[in-house]
Order: structure tokens, then sequence, then C-alpha cells
């Protein structure tokens, strides 16, 4: 259980989020998550399933191509898509990790989000309508 944030429903048509339980301030790393890698030939299995939506894209050369995108299993999995993000994520191959970080200060009560696209400028398209 965290101390910093916890998963409540947003709303009907976001679904579950993560609020922040007290204020975070910004450079504080919110979770360490740990990943389960997908190997390629299951990844196919679930590209048309609701899975695929909580999947990362996982490009570590130690691998050698076998795993594409992997699974963070942590309540940051629930954290939501924003084109103005409060959370950014990095991945860290050497662990299998993923590590979510503040930047900016995020107030008690607050939704934490981050830019799908994986950089926090990028305003590309993604998957689905934004609310």
């Amino acid at each position: 259980m965290s101390e910093l944030i916890e998963v409540k429903r947003i709303s009907l048509k976001k679904g579950r989020g993560v609020i922040a339980k007290k204020g975070i301030n910004k450079g504080t790393l919110i979770e360490k998550a740990n990943v389960l890698l997908i190997p390629n030939k299951d990844y196919e299995k679930i590209q048309d399933t609701i899975l695929h939506a909580y999947t990362f894209e996982w490009q570590d050369p130690k691998y050698d191509g076998e795993y594409a995108c992997a699974i963070a299993l942590s309540i940051c999995q629930f954290i939501n898509h924003s084109y103005h993000p409060n959370v950014k994520y990095i991945y860290d191959y050497e662990n299998d990790t993923i590590e979510y970080y503040a930047i900016k200060k995020i107030q008690p009560g607050e939704e934490l989000s981050v830019n799908y696209n994986g950089k926090i400028r990028d305003n590309a398209p993604l998957w689905f309508e934004i609310e």
C-alpha cells in the first residue's frame, strides 16, 4: 500500500485513476514498478484485448527483441493520460522496472497523469478519444 497515492474512480468515461493522498514534491520518486515482460508470441494474442491498453513498449537490447512490451505490476498502471502531465515514467532496463517521478508539485487529491506517448511534450494522437 502506497503512502503517496491511491486508485479511485474518476468518471464513467475515464474509469479509475490515481490520486495523490498527500502533497508530492517535484522530483519525487512516486513508485518503482516491476514489469511483467510479454514475449512477442504472446503479445500477438493480446493485441485485440483490453490488456493491450496496459502495455508499455519495451526495447531492452539485452533481450535481443524477444520482448516488445511489458505490463507494469503497480497501481501506477491506472495513471490516466494527459498532454499536460504531472508525472513522467522512465524505463530501468537493468532492473526490469518503470520509475514514476513527479515533474511538478502535485496537490493532495489531485489526479496523477502521464503522457501515454512516452514523451512529456508529445501531442501525437492516441488510439482513443481524449476526454
